[in-house]
């Protein structure tokens, strides 16, 4: 599987792709457990599903033709973190199901299998791309031949990410051309994170979401109350503070913790002051 994402490094180099901002709270209030509260692991999950599924699409890599691989909605659930059978979380990724609710994906089986960039057509400043479907190419084309002896399911779907190609909520556009209230993950922080047996999807969840607030303000630092960040992701407090280490040890995250104020009259303490979250990122 690993082979399969470090080919779209191989092949594009700086392979990226963009989130909207407002994607951690729309999935926190979207995805609960039967007491109605979050299920942040199911957030986590659907998180880093949208980011999987926008690199295949953007990069036309559902099939693999160097690796003669192909990816289903089972591989992508065992790669992360869950058996291929698991049911629980089919009610986020499957047709009609959450993520397409929501209209963030939509599920077809005219999965893409190439793509041009059209240097002459622009929206907002950025070449236009075109994507090839399997449906677009002729039986006879060779490629289809060698697509069709990877793909061995007959029923083969993909989710195509609708955020990225074509919109999502009152946004004319998707992501590849509409960059505002956006969040970049590259393919390099998408293997070392994902790969990485020691983190988990939570861990990529918060890395996305500290990189989403704080990259590109001075020192990529913002300083923010722990009660909005947990109320946005929808993790409680000692489960955040726990990924919160992971981050740090990774050095991926720098935090400077604010002290306690002490109210002089009263005798007890105020709440602390917002702490300042510093995001450092991979190191390339």
């Amino acid at each position: 599987m690993r082979k399969h994402f470090e080919n779209i490094e191989y092949l594009y180099g700086d392979a990226n792709v963009r989130l909207p901002n407002s994607l951690f709270k729309d999935l926190s209030e979207a995805i609960k457990s039967k007491n109605n509260k979050t299920n942040v692991q199911q957030v986590a999950f659907a998180y880093t599903y949208l980011v999987t599924v926008a690199f295949l699409y953007k990069y036309t890599h559902f099939v693999d033709t160097q690796n003669e691989t192909y990816i289903q909605n089972a591989d992508i659930k065992e790669l992360l973190g869950y058996s291929r059978t698991t049911k629980s979380i089919d009610k986020i990724i499957k047709k009609n199901g959450v993520l397409d609710e929501l209209g963030l994906t939509s599920t077809t089986r005219d999965y893409p299998v190439s793509f041009e960039t059209c240097s002459g057509e622009k929206v907002n400043g950025i070449s236009l791309r075109e994507f090839v479907a399997i449906s677009d190419i002729d039986n006879n084309d060779g490629n289809y031949s060698i697509i069709k002896s990877i793909v061995k399911n007959k029923n083969y779907e993909v989710k195509e990410p609708l955020f990225l190609t074509t919109g999502y909520k009152d946004r004319e556009y998707g992501t590849i051309y509409n960059i505002e209230r956006t969040h970049r993950i590259d393919i390099r922080e998408y293997i070392a994170l994902v790969f990485d047996e020691g983190m988990t999807n939570i861990d990529f969840l918060m890395y996305a979401y500290f990189k989403s607030k704080c990259k590109g303000y001075k020192d990529n630092m913002r300083s923010m109350a722990v009660y909005k960040i947990i109320m946005e992701i929808g993790v409680d407090r000692s489960t955040f503070y726990n990924h919160l280490r992971v981050l740090k040890e990774k050095k991926y995250i720098h935090v400077n913790h604010m002290e306690w104020k002490w109210r002089a009259k009263g005798g007890d303490y105020e709440d602390m002051e917002s702490n300042q979250y510093f995001w450092r990122g991979i190191q390339m």
